[in-house]
C-alpha cells in the first residue's frame, strides 16, 4: 500500500517540479528582457507583470537570487549564441585576428547591459562567480580554436592577448579612455597581432 501511494504521488511531484522550472524560466526571461531594454534593476513587481506570474512567486525567487542566476545565464546565452560562430582556421592569421576582435566586440556590446545589471551582485554571489568563470573558460576555448597559434605562445604573452580581448579592456578603452569604436578596435587588433606575430 505504501509503495502504491508513493507511486501515485510521483506525478504530482513531477507536475510541481515542472511548474517550478517553467516559472523560474519565465521569471529569468522577463528579467533578461527588461535589462536588455535598459532597466538595470527591475523590481519584483515589474518582473511579475512581464512574466505573467504572481508577485509573491517572483518575490520568493528574488529572495533566492542564487537559484535564478543559472536560468538568467541560459536566457542571455540564447541571445549571444548566434554571435559566437566558429572562425575558420583556413583563413590567414591576420584576418582571423580581425574576425576574433570583431566577434568579441559584438559580444561585448550585446552583454554590456547584463554585466552592469549583475556586477553589484557578483561580489557576494558564488553562483555568479562560478558562471563568470565558466564563461571566461568558454571564451578562451573559442580563442584557441580560432587562433591555434596562441597555444604555442609563452604563457605571459597568451595571458596578455587574452586580457586585451576581454570585456574589461573594451569597456576601459571606450568609457575611461573615451576612444571611438574604430579606435578601440584598432588598439586591440594591432596589439594582439603584434603580440602573436612577434612570438613567431
Amino acid at each position: 500500500m505504501a509503495g502504491s501511494a508513493a507511486r501515485k504521488s510521483e506525478p504530482k511531484q513531477d507536475g510541481r517540479l515542472n511548474r517550478s522550472v517553467k516559472t523560474k524560466a519565465a521569471i529569468a526571461a522577463a528579467f533578461v528582457e527588461m535589462v536588455d531594454e535598459g532597466n538595470l534593476a527591475p523590481t519584483s513587481e515589474q518582473v511579475a507583470l512581464r512574466a505573467g506570474v504572481g508577485h509573491r512567486t517572483v518575490f520568493r525567487h528574488f529572495q533566492e537570487m542564487e537559484s535564478l542566476y543559472s536560468a538568467i545565464r541560459d536566457e542571455i546565452f540564447k541571445l549571444i549564441e548566434p554571435i559566437l560562430t566558429e572562425i575558420s582556421t583556413d583563413l590567414p592569421l591576420d584576418e582571423r585576428i580581425k574576425l576574433v576582435v570583431r566577434q568579441r566586440i559584438r559580444f561585448f556590446k550585446r552583454i554590456t547591459m547584463f554585466r552592469r545589471a549583475l556586477i553589484a551582485r557578483y561580489w557576494t554571489s558564488p553562483a555568479l562567480q562560478e558562471l563568470t568563470r565558466q564563461d571566461e573558460k568558454l571564451m578562451r576555448a573559442l580563442l584557441l580554436k580560432a587562433l591555434p597559434e596562441c597555444a604555442a605562445l609563452p604563457k605571459k604573452t597568451f595571458e596578455a592577448a587574452d586580457l586585451l580581448l576581454s570585456f574589461e579592456s573594451w569597456t576601459r578603452l571606450k568609457e575611461l579612455q573615451r576612444l571611438s569604436d574604430a579606435q578601440a578596435r584598432a588598439v586591440i587588433e594591432e596589439t594582439v597581432t603584434e603580440l602573436i606575430t612577434r612570438a613567431y
